[in-house]
């Protein structure tokens, strides 16, 4: 699959409608350089293809989610997969080209810098792009509880703890060690006025910013 003449057409990927509009929105930003053409959950249709480049944001996933990885991957209409993520390890990286990943982003980059790589994923290029100095996320993007006050990472440990994971299991998904996943489950739990996981539990299933999109019935 060539390059699409023009701008770099783009798919947006993640399970939560909130994380998906804020990749969007940032990205919609670059109009002459990038073409948002589906904002998606994995497994839904790619439906104005075909795309340059599908961007898998990580966010609320188990590990680095080697099924939809692969999904993507082996799509037809899919030239690369590019992984936008928080935070860039060498295991997030080993485990996620297994799994067909092309290149990776980190959240961290300032928008245009984001935007840069896309261009140069779509070119063919196997793309690590980093952040130096800068570490603040671009203000475009999103999470479930940002305006509650929790950071991407606390949100990320409270959907997992939703899910029914131990510290340990989320500290495998998320590429951290039990110690500092139990001080982000502190920090959420203060932040939110919650003192336990059934708590925490219960908060995601009745703030609607953590509403996860499920994939449609299979025909």
């Amino acid at each position: 699959m060539v390059v699409s003449s023009g701008t770099v057409r783009v798919a947006a990927v993640n399970d939560y409608e909130i994380v998906v509009a804020g990749v969007a929105d940032l990205l919609a930003r670059y109009p002459d350089r990038i073409t948002v053409c589906d904002a998606i959950t994995v497994d839904q249709p790619i439906e104005h293809g075909p795309i340059d480049v599908a961007l898998y944001d990580t966010y609320g996933r188990v590990g680095i989610a080697e099924t939809a990885l692969r999904h993507l991957a082996d799509h037809p209409e899919i030239a690369h997969v590019a992984v936008f993520s928080l935070d860039i390890t060498p295991a997030l990286i080993d485990d996620a080209r297994r799994a067909g990943a092309h290149s990776f982003i980190s959240k961290a980059l300032p928008g245009d810098a984001i935007v840069d790589a896309l261009v140069d994923v779509a070119a063919g290029r196997r793309v690590t792009a980093l952040p130096g100095q800068h570490t603040a996320v671009p203000a475009e993007l999103d999470w479930p509880g940002r305006g509650d006050g929790l950071t991407q990472r606390e949100s990320q440990v409270v959907v997992l703890v939703a899910d029914g994971l131990t510290n340990r299991e989320i500290a495998e998904a998320l590429y951290l060690s039990p110690e500092t996943v139990k001080s982000y489950l502190s920090d959420a739990y203060r932040k939110l006025a919650l003192r336990n996981r059934v708590e925490a539990a219960a908060y995601v299933r009745r703030t609607q910013a953590f509403h996860r999109v499920e994939p449609p019935p299979r025909a």
